[in-house]
């Protein structure tokens, strides 16, 4: 089982959004700047959102082939240890037709989500990954 390393200060994170692009809409982006506050000040951590995590609802509605390459890129990029998804959802499961394990399995990074990311921590399960724990609100 293939186990991340944990992060340290100066650590990159990228922020994506699989599920809903609410955190991109202008009444819920002020959060999207104070996440990114604390985790640079509070732990350190170089904050790097994803080219369509803060498009908005509708964007991220119609383009889960979109979602799903932020993903993949973020995999991709050695520079970054670990991905957060921005905010849950319910529509993260159309993003699975675009998604290549091997890409999760051979880029291991820390990956974290809550709601309908636990169905994105299902695929780290399935790319090999030690799941620690996920979060869930129904």
């Amino acid at each position: 089982m293939i186990k991340p390393k944990k992060l340290k200060k100066g650590d990159k994170v990228a922020v994506v959004s699989l599920s809903w692009g609410g955190l991109g809409d202008d009444n819920f982006i002020h959060k999207y700047y104070i996440a990114k506050n604390r985790l640079k000040k509070d732990f350190g951590l170089e904050v790097v959102c994803m080219t369509n995590a803060l498009k908005g609802s509708d964007f991220i509605k119609e383009h889960p082939e979109l979602r799903a390459k932020d993903l993949m890129d973020a995999f991709e990029d050695t520079s970054i240890s670990a991905i957060f998804c921005a905010i849950g959802g319910d529509d993260t499961i159309r993003i699975l037709p675009f998604i290549n394990f091997e890409t999760i399995k051979n880029n291991p990074k820390i990956f974290m989500g809550y709601s309908d990311s636990t169905i994105n921590h299902f695929m780290m399960n399935k790319a090999g990954y030690i799941l620690l724990w996920t979060f869930s609100n129904g």
